[in-house]
């Protein structure tokens, strides 16, 4: 069986790698994306995403005219093209995420459809803003945990898997595929009661065996975006208001945020590299006197005298000794107050961390350390924001997440060096650093970078944050206009 999913978007830079690293996590096939005009990057990442999955990226040719009419255009192509390629294709917008409570795969769900069944009709689940003024850092199916009851008659929409086979032709809607005399059903094999509009249920839905979460709303801010790109829609506060009701809670999507948070670091270490290969070529690497900046490690410390350790790739107190994977923090020369967090592998590489409420996804993460009125202590804050380390209370769970806006003792740390040298050593011997520090041993330019690039493209990926630093401000700010935010 092979699966496809089609759409149609636009300007969807802040969470377009999430949507497809989600249907890849479902095990979709092939993810086909027409590209409605974006102006903010959004075509970009996806043509970096198409290096990592099958995704096949489309531009449209806009001359105008409604968004309507240019899907059902786009939808009709898709069903006649893909027909003879893929057994099941699904039709859904970039604010529509299919989720399973009982099946890991779309592949599972719809190979328990029988031979007769043209389309499957999955119904809606509309979020609400969850209390997000602004677009939050993280992926919306982890930031929006509220939504709306299902008695909700915005609830009774559907979206389909067709069968392309099995469509005869005859077009109705974005939400409603003609497969007669073949079977509509629903996610338990049931025929489709349908409403006086095909596309809406006669019933409410029961999210029994699947939903479209439905992130149409969002935040404040994705609201008034899509109310300047949608032309067509006259859209006011009043309307936002109307529309958020955030009446349940479930956070259940959370369990696959560390999965397709992994996908979504691989394109992002593809989108670095494609910067980095297209920077002007250089050879030149030059030594520096020795008096190249020491890289310093030490391992956090909370303000109880609790060691920070990673678990999987999220940051927690450490509850036994010893402690396999210590986060780091990495100090370039001396008069500084930046250090890079991070954990070394057993192999010396750097391995995953995700503290949450930290939206970057590199190897080293960079913060500035603020001086407290404790000795040798000090609060640690995402550089660019104002967000700080933080120690959950151990009755809760322990954890260190990166979204605290002030900081108190729980966001007060201290950076030890390690007792035991050769531990240090070991840590900044190991290939990654090591390339690091010889990296840091050249007058660091985007010639430097673009010669290093050259010698090892993957550690220099690796280490680029440590690099930007040392960039003079015109080269950093050029740069960072090329890579992703």
């Amino acid at each position: 069986m092979k699966v496809a999913v089609v759409a149609i978007v636009r300007d969807e830079v802040s969470d377009i790698l999430w949507w497809l690293g989600w249907y890849v996590s479902l095990g979709v096939d092939t993810i086909i994306v027409f590209d409605d005009g974006s102006k903010d990057g959004t075509d970009r990442i996806i043509a970096d995403a198409a290096c990592v999955h099958d995704i096949r990226l489309y531009r449209i040719e806009s001359d105008g005219g409604s968004h309507i009419e240019r899907q059902k255009q786009v939808y009709l192509e898709a069903l006649e093209h893909l027909k003879n390629e893929f057994d099941w294709v699904g039709f859904l917008d970039a604010d529509e995420y299919v989720f399973f409570p009982n099946h890991n795969t779309l592949h599972q769900f719809l190979s328990e459809m029988n031979d007769d069944i043209g389309a499957v009709g999955i119904n809606w689940c509309n979020y609400g803003s969850s209390g997000h003024v602004t677009k939050p850092l993280a992926p919306v199916f982890h930031a929006f945990t509220h939504h709306y009851k299902p008695e909700n008659n915005i609830n009774r929409h559907i979206k389909s898997f067709v069968r392309p086979d099995y469509w005869n032709g005859r077009w109705f809607n974005v939400h409603y595929f003609d497969v007669s005399p073949y079977r509509y059903v629903d996610d338990s094999g049931r025929d489709i009661e349908w409403s006086d509009t095909p596309g809406i249920t006669k019933n409410s839905p029961c999210w029994k065996n699947s939903k479209i979460m439905h992130y149409q709303l969002r935040s404040m801010e994705h609201y008034v975006e899509r109310t300047k790109r949608r032309k067509d829609l006259n859209l006011s506060l009043r309307n936002f208001t109307e529309a958020d009701h955030n009446e349940i809670c479930d956070p259940t999507p959370h369990d696959s945020t560390n999965k397709i948070r992994e996908w979504v670091r691989r394109v992002i270490r593809q989108e670095y590299a494609r910067v980095l290969n297209a920077l002007p070529n250089s050879d030149l690497l030059t030594p520096l006197p020795p008096s190249v900046p020491t890289l310093h490690v030490f391992s956090v410390w909370s303000h109880e005298g609790n060691c920070i350790c990673v678990r999987d790739t999220k940051l927690e107190i450490a509850d036994k000794s010893p402690i396999e994977r210590p986060l780091l923090a990495i100090r370039i020369g001396e008069a500084t107050s930046r250090v890079f967090l991070t954990t070394i592998g057993t192999d010396g590489n750097p391995t995953s961390i995700n503290p949450d409420g930290n939206p970057h996804l590199l190897d080293f993460l960079s913060y500035d350390t603020v001086s407290t009125t404790e000795h040798r202590s000090v609060a640690l804050r995402q550089t660019g924001n104002n967000f700080f380390l933080s120690v959950t209370s151990e009755s809760l769970d322990g954890s260190v997440p990166s979204d605290s806006q002030s900081f108190k003792d729980a966001e007060i740390f201290q950076l030890r060096p390690f007792e035991n040298t050769a531990v240090s050593d070991d840590i900044l011997n190991g290939p990654t650093l090591s390339f690091a520090r010889a990296a840091l041993s050249q007058p660091v330019s985007l010639a430097t970078i673009s010669a290093l690039a050259k010698k090892d493209l993957r550690l220099t990926v690796s280490v680029l944050p440590l690099l930007m630093d040392f960039l003079e401000d015109a080269e950093r700010e050029m740069l960072e206009a090329k890579l992703p935010a």
